[in-house]
C-alpha cells in the first residue's frame, strides 16, 4: 500500500479536516513517535553512566523546569508521600546531585536545589542525544537534510503560535485564537 507523503509531489496543502490531511497527519505521527522501546534503552542505560535512575532523572527534569522546590512541593510534583521523597533524595543527596537547604523566610521549610553535577546531567544528555542524532543525519542526503530542517522549523513555529495561543487564551479565557479553536 502507498503512503499519502509518498503519492505528494509537490503537494498542494490538504484542506483542514479533509480525509487526505488527517492520512498525512497519522503517517506524521507513525513517523515521530515510532520509537520501540529498544530504542531508547541504549539511552536510559548510558545515561550518567547508570548512576541515574528514571526517578532521578524525574526529580531533576522538575527542578530545573520549577527551580527549587521544598520536600512538600516536590512530593506532590513526583505524586509520591512526603516519606518517599525523602528517601529519594536522600539517595540523590548521597550520590551529590541534588542538597537540601533550609528556606530563607521559613527555616523550616527545606528545599531541594540540584548540584552543578545535578545540573551537568542535561547538559551530558544534550551532548549524547546530539552526538547520537548526529550519526543519523550522516546517513541523509544534503535534500533529505534541507527538507527535514524545513519540517522541523515548522513545527517549532507551530509550538511557538500554539504557545502564544494558549498564553492568551490563559490571559483571556473568552478570547478564542487566529486558528478558531
Amino acid at each position: 500500500m502507498q503512503k499519502i507523503s509518498e503519492t505528494l509531489s509537490t503537494p498542494p496543502t490538504p484542506e483542514p479536516g479533509s480525509p487526505e490531511r488527517q492520512a498525512l497527519q497519522a503517517e506524521l505521527l507513525d513517523e515521530m513517535t515510532g520509537f520501540s522501546p529498544s530504542d531508547f534503552a541504549g539511552a536510559f542505560k548510558s545515561w550518567h553512566r547508570h548512576s541515574l535512575s528514571l526517578v532521578h532523572l524525574n526529580v531533576l527534569t522538575a527542578l530545573e523546569a520549577d527551580g527549587p522546590l521544598s520536600m512538600k512541593r516536590l512530593a506532590e510534583v513526583m505524586d509520591v508521600s512526603d516519606a518517599s521523597a525523602t528517601g529519594i533524595v536522600d539517595r540523590m543527596e548521597k550520590r551529590g546531585i541534588v542538597e537540601r537547604q533550609h528556606g530563607t523566610e521559613d527555616r523550616r521549610i527545606v528545599v531541594v536545589h540540584p548540584t552543578p553535577a545535578g545540573a551537568q546531567v542535561f547538559t551530558d544528555m544534550a551532548a549524547q542525544r546530539r552526538a547520537s542524532l548526529s550519526r543519523v543525519l550522516g546517513e541523509l542526503s544534503e535534500a533529505e537534510m534541507a527538507a527535514l530542517l524545513t519540517g522541523m522549523r515548522a513545527i517549532h513555529a507551530a509550538r511557538r503560535r500554539l504557545t502564544a495561543n494558549d498564553a492568551d487564551l490563559a490571559a483571556n479565557p473568552g478570547a478564542r485564537t487566529s486558528s478558531g479553536s
